[in-house]
C-alpha cells in the first residue's frame, strides 16, 4: 500500500509515454502551490492500470496518443473500475474531435497541445473544488452515518413507541422493521407486551438525575443480558422507571420471564419492582390493546402491593365500586378502639377494604379517602373518652400525612391496624394512670377516714363517683386486695398503734378505729394477727 499522505492534498498521477512530456508537465506547474502532490507518472496505459491500484491517485493526466493503448482506452478500463476517477486527456489538433468524443466515455476535460500552464492550473482547480466538495460530502455522509449509528438505539426504541401507541401503515411497519433490525415476525402473529416498573430507595433518589439514570441504565442492560438468545423480545425505556417488553415470541412464557428478572433486579440493585403483562394479541394493529392492560394490570399494585408480577387475564374484578363507610363501621370502630379490642378492630379493617371495586384512576383516592374515615373514627374514640393529647402524641405520628404518602392497599392496611394498636396501647396507658391515681386516692381517704364506722365500699364508690363493682374491680387489679380487706388492714393497724400506745380497753379501741362492736372488732382483730387482743397485748408489747 502506498505510504500516507496529507488528507488535504489531491493526488496526482502522470500518464505520457514520452519522458519530456512527463517532466515538463512536473516542472512547468507548482503543485505543491495548487495543494496538489504528483504521486507516480506511468510511460504506458499498462503501466498506468499498475499504478492506480497501487497509488490510488485522485486525477489522472494523460495524453490521448499512446501505442499499444491509447489515452481514450485507458480512461474506459480505469473508469470502469473507478466511476469517480477524474481524468484529464491531452490532445493535438489533429485529435481533436476524437477527444470530444472522449467526454462521453467520462473523462472530465481535456487540454489541447502545446501545454499551456495557465490552462492545466485553471482545469487542475476546477477539478480539485469538485473533489474536494466531494469529499466533504462524504465527510459530512460519514458523520451522519455514525451520528446515526449513534441514535439507531434511540430511533428503535422511538419506533417500538409509535409502534405501541399509533396506528402506522403495514408496509411501513414492515420497512422500519427491516431498517432497525427488530426481529418481530408478523407471520407468527403473537405479540404481548409487559412494562416494568422500579424504584429505587431514598439514598440512590438523593443522588441526583444522572445517578437514577445510570441505575436505570443498569437495570435495563441486565434484562437485555436475560433475553439476549431467549427469542424474539425487544424492549424500550418509557417515562422515568418504566421498561416496556415487547415479545412476538408464542414459545417464551413472558411471565415467567418477568419473574426471574424482578428476583435478579431486587437482588441486584435492592430496589422495588412492579410488573404489568397484557394479554397476547394476534395481529400488531392491536398490540396498543396488550399495551394498556399490561399497564391496568401494573396500577393494580395498589390493591396487592409492591414488588408483584401482575397478569391482566389473572385480576379479579370485585363487582361494585367503594361506597364510603357507613356511621355502623364507624361506631364499631370506635367501639373496639376504646374498649381495647385489638383482634375485632383488625378484623373491621380488613372488612372495609373488601369492596374495593374494579381499578380505575380514582381508586387509590378511594382507598385513602377510607383509611381517612378509619383513622377519623379512632380520634373520636380518644375524644370520646375525654382524652386530649396534651403529649402531642398525635401531633407527632401526624396519621392523616401518613396515609397520605402510601401509595398500596396492603401498606394502607398495615398503617391502619398500627395505629389502631397505637391508639389502644395509648388509651390503656392513660387508663393505668387513672386508675393508679384514683386508687391511690381511694387508699388515702380510707386512712383519713378509718374510724368512721359508717366508711363502706359503696360510701366510697360513691364518693368517687364509681359504680361499686367497677371500683372492687379497679381496686383489688391494683392492689391485690378488695376494698373492705384494704380497709381492714388499716383499721387493725391503727388499732395495733392504739394498743402500743395507749391503756384504752378493747371496746374502745375498737370505736376508735371504727369497728364500735367489741365482739365483732375481737373476732377481726384475731382473724389479722392471729392472736387476741389481750393475748396481743401480753405477748407482743
Amino acid at each position: 500500500m502506498i505510504e500516507a499522505h496529507s488528507a488535504s492534498m489531491i493526488r496526482l498521477m502522470l500518464v505520457d509515454d514520452e519522458f519530456l512530456i512527463r517532466e515538463l508537465l512536473k516542472r512547468r506547474i507548482n503543485w505543491a502551490q495548487l495543494g496538489m502532490e504528483i504521486v507516480c507518472e506511468a510511460a504506458s496505459a499498462h503501466e498506468a492500470l499498475e499504478l492506480v491500484e497501487q497509488f490510488e491517485p485522485d486525477i489522472i493526466v494523460t495524453d490521448i496518443c499512446m501505442p499499444v493503448m491509447d489515452g481514450i482506452e485507458l480512461s474506459r478500463q480505469i473508469l470502469k473500475k473507478r466511476p469517480g476517477m477524474q481524468i484529464v486527456v491531452l490532445t493535438g489538433h489533429e485529435e481533436f474531435e476524437y477527444a470530444k468524443r472522449s467526454i462521453n466515455a467520462g473523462i472530465a476535460d481535456f487540454l489541447l497541445k502545446p501545454i499551456n500552464a495557465n490552462e492545466i492550473e485553471r482545469v487542475a482547480l476546477k477539478i480539485k473544488a469538485k473533489l474536494l466538495e466531494e469529499r466533504n460530502q462524504r465527510h459530512e455522509l460519514e458523520a451522519l452515518k455514525q451520528r446515526l449509528e449513534v441514535n439507531l438505539p434511540f430511533l428503535r426504541e422511538k419506533f417500538l413507541h409509535e409502534l405501541i401507541h399509533q396506528e402506522l401503515e403495514l408496509d411501513d411497519i414492515q420497512e422500519a422493521l427491516s431498517y432497525y433490525g427488530l426481529n418481530i415476525h408478523r407471520d407468527e402473529a403473537n405479540y404481548q407486551i409487559a412494562i416494568l416498573e422500579s424504584e429505587f430507595d431514598h439514598t440512590a433518589e438523593a443522588n441526583g438525575e444522572e445517578a437514577k439514570l445510570l441505575l436505570g441504565m443498569q437495570c435495563k442492560a441486565v434484562i437485555c443480558d436475560y433475553f439476549h438468545g431467549r427469542g424474539s423480545v425487544h424492549l424500550f425505556s418509557e417515562y422515568d422507571k418504566r421498561i416496556v417488553l415487547l415479545s412476538n415470541d408464542a414459545e417464551v412464557s413472558l411471565s415467567e420471564c418477568c419473574e426471574v428478572i424482578q428476583s435478579e433486579l431486587i437482588e441486584r440493585f435492592s430496589c422495588v419492582v412492579n410488573i404489568g403483562i397484557g394479554t397476547a394479541v394476534h395481529e400488531l394493529k392491536y398490540l396498543q390493546r396488550s399495551y394498556n392492560e399490561a399497564s391496568e394490570a401494573l396500577d393494580y399494585k395498589i390493591i396487592v402491593g409492591k414488588n408483584q408480577v401482575v397478569c391482566y387475564d389473572e385480576l379479579v374484578f370485585l363487582a361494585g365500586g367503594h361506597a364510603p363507610m357507613q356511621p355502623k363501621g364507624l361506631d364499631q370502630l370506635k367501639f373496639y378502639i376504646k374498649t381495647g379490642l385489638l383482634e375485632k378492630a383488625d378484623l373491621l379493617i380488613e372488612d372495609l377494604f373488601t369492596n374495593v371495586g374494579p381499578l380505575q384512576s380514582g381508586t387509590l383516592d378511594a382507598i385513602r379517602l377510607l383509611a381517612l374515615d378509619a383513622v377519623t373514627a379512632g380520634l373520636h374514640a380518644l375524644h370520646e373518652l375525654g382524652i386530649e393529647s396534651s403529649d402531642g402524641w398525635i401531633e407527632q405520628v401526624q396519621p392523616f400525612n401518613s396515609i397520605l404518602k402510601l401509595d398500596t392497599l396492603p401498606a394502607i392496611k398495615t398503617y391502619l391496624k398500627d395505629f389502631s394498636l397505637s391508639m389502644i396501647t395509648y388509651i390503656n396507658g392513660l387508663n393505668t394512670k387513672k386508675v393508679n391515681l384514683v386508687v391511690q386516692q381511694i387508699k388515702e381517704y380510707i386512712q383519713q377516714y378509718a374510724e368512721d364506722a359508717s366508711l363502706s365500699s359503696s360510701g366510697i364508690a360513691k364518693t368517687f363517683y364509681l359504680n361499686q363493682s367497677h371500683l372492687s374491680r379497679l381496686f383489688k387489679l391494683e392492689t391485690g386486695q378488695t376494698v373492705i380487706e384494704y380497709m381492714t388492714r388499716i383499721r387493725m393497724e391503727k388499732a395495733i398503734e392504739l394498743l402500743k400506745s395507749t391503756d384504752l380497753k378493747v371496746y374502745q379501741i375498737g370505736e376508735r378505729v371504727g369497728i364500735p362492736d367489741p365482739h365483732y372488732f375481737s373476732i377481726v382483730f384475731k382473724k389479722v394477727t392471729g392472736k387476741s387482743v389481750n393475748n396481743y397485748r401480753k405477748t407482743s408489747l
